[in-house]
């Protein structure tokens, strides 16, 4: 069986993150379950260290918040004490690759905030807050800036973070010295597109941008802290009727490349071409309503969709040879509100 990670939108007395052993026919074993977290939407995990958002706000009563969790070598799941976010509804966190600094995107407020590390991955606090300024031109969902994920540079220097509302791309780089978060420039995506989620082709000089408000995913290249956008692909087929992007993935061969639409409930299918562009191979539907983020097995052959609406995972075949998704669906596992899902790899 092959183990998995899940976070959900669950109250704080509600099980919330979950280990899952599963196989691709649906048979699956809660190996653990814990509670004692607001809204564990999105997690990151370096070995049996998971770090975990507390997707809440200061209008709600309580500000965003963000968790250390770990892993007894008995499965045993436990958090430590919560942190500040720096801002509201903090939907993404990305840990740095020698595991010294978390960096955490709030939506609510626009903002992206640097917390560092302790030698045994707890939080020691929150050190920087970079505030984001700007709109776009959807007005209903850019009326000011929205922080929605980060991603370290495959060369190691920066951070670049993808905030919804300003249509942009904001390449950071941490001082490790002062502990701050020191914005080096910003790079203007289409009007519109809504930039949501970002991953980095294996040869570390393409970045794929998948954009939530225009159902699509954008090609850039880069070299050195700068960006080049170089296309556009739609994610839809037909017209957009208020759907919106979520997730974004390479698959294990680094071939083909995946990406969810919510609202239309699909996952459009992408050959990586030898430059890096793409060409669209298929749109397919992805088991369930709402995916939000997914994962592909190690192996290649099917994926798995965190469907938060219809409360399952659900369990896509792959052909792992040209990369087109079959339906129906094979199987779901249930969790309640599941947002999250990722290979315990």
């Amino acid at each position: 069986m092959q183990r998995i990670l899940a976070g959900s939108y669950a109250n704080s007395d509600q099980p919330g993150v979950y280990i899952i052993d599963h196989n691709k026919h649906g048979e699956f074993v809660m190996v653990s379950v814990m509670s004692g977290i607001d809204n564990p939407s999105f997690l990151a995990r370096r070995g049996d260290r998971i770090w975990s958002v507390s997707e809440t706000n200061v209008g709600a009563g309580v500000p965003g918040g963000v968790v250390a969790i770990t892993r007894n070598h008995h499965d045993a799941l436990n958090h430590g004490p919560r942190r500040p976010s720096g801002g509201d509804w903090p939907c993404h966190i990305a840990i740095c690759p020698q595991q010294r600094f978390a960096v955490v995107a709030n939506y609510g407020t626009g903002n992206m905030a640097l917390l560092k590390l302790d030698a045994d991955g707890a939080i020691a606090g929150l050190n920087d807050v970079q505030q984001h300024r700007g709109r776009g031109p959807h007005s209903g969902r850019q009326e000011g800036p929205h922080a929605h994920s980060s991603v370290f540079t495959p060369d190691g220097c920066y951070v670049i973070a993808a905030d919804l509302g300003t249509d942009e791309l904001v390449v950071y780089r941490i001082n490790e010295a002062q502990v701050t978060l020191e914005r080096v420039h910003s790079v203007a995506v289409p009007a519109g597109n809504g930039p949501r989620h970002t991953i980095f082709h294996a040869n570390g000089t393409i970045l794929y941008v998948a954009n939530e408000l225009a159902c699509s995913v954008s090609v850039f290249r880069y070299v050195d802290g700068q960006l080049e956008h170089v296309a556009d692909h739609s994610t839809i087929v037909g017209a957009n009727h208020d759907y919106t992007v979520a997730d974004i993935h390479i698959s294990p061969d680094g071939n083909h490349l995946y990406v969810t639409t919510r609202t239309d409930n699909t996952i459009a299918a992408y050959q990586i071409l030898d430059d890096g562009n793409l060409q669209r191979i298929g749109v397919y539907d992805c088991g369930g309503k709402w995916p939000r983020n997914f994962a592909i097995s190690p192996d290649g052959t099917y994926l798995l969709v965190a469907c938060q609406h219809d409360n399952h995972i659900a369990i896509v075949p792959r052909n792992s040879n040209d990369g087109t998704l079959a339906e129906p669906l094979l199987a779901t596992i249930p969790v309640p509100g599941v947002s999250f899902v990722e290979f315990w790899a």
